[in-house]
Parts: structure tokens; sequence; C-alpha cells
């Protein structure tokens, strides 16, 4: 069962990479980073968790930056 969290996550980062506009990529890029801290902490894998987490912490502060440039 955990293996198939890797594997939902593996496509979701693969999928970011399909998209053309940035906010898209960093929005499904993180939703498989979380998934992927997920994985991490079951398997008590903490270079795995803490490397998404990290990443998901950077995709949000680019969209916000992002966010704040068009206003």
């Amino acid at each position: 069962m955990v293996e198939i969290w890797g594997i939902v996550a593996t496509l979701f980062v693969l999928t970011s990479f399909l998209c053309n506009e940035e906010k898209y990529i960093r929005m499904v890029n993180i939703i498989g980073a979380l998934i992927f801290v997920g994985y991490g902490l079951v398997l008590q894998a903490h270079s795995v968790w803490i490397l998404n987490g990290v990443l998901v912490i950077v995709h949000v502060w680019k969209l916000v930056k992002m966010r704040r440039q068009k206003a």
C-alpha cells in the first residue's frame, strides 16, 4: 500500500513537467511533494520527507511571490 503512495507521488511530479505554465507546474508538483512527504514519513525515510517538505515551501513561496508581482 505504501508503495502506491510513491507511485502516485511520482506520477504527480512527472505530470507537473507536462504543464506549460509555471503556476500549474508548481501547483501539481506541490501535490506530488506532499504525497512524498507522507510516503517518507511512513517509511521513516528522512531524506525523502525533508527534501519534499522543503520543495513544498519553495514552491509555495514562489507562487506567493508570483501573485504579489501581478498585484
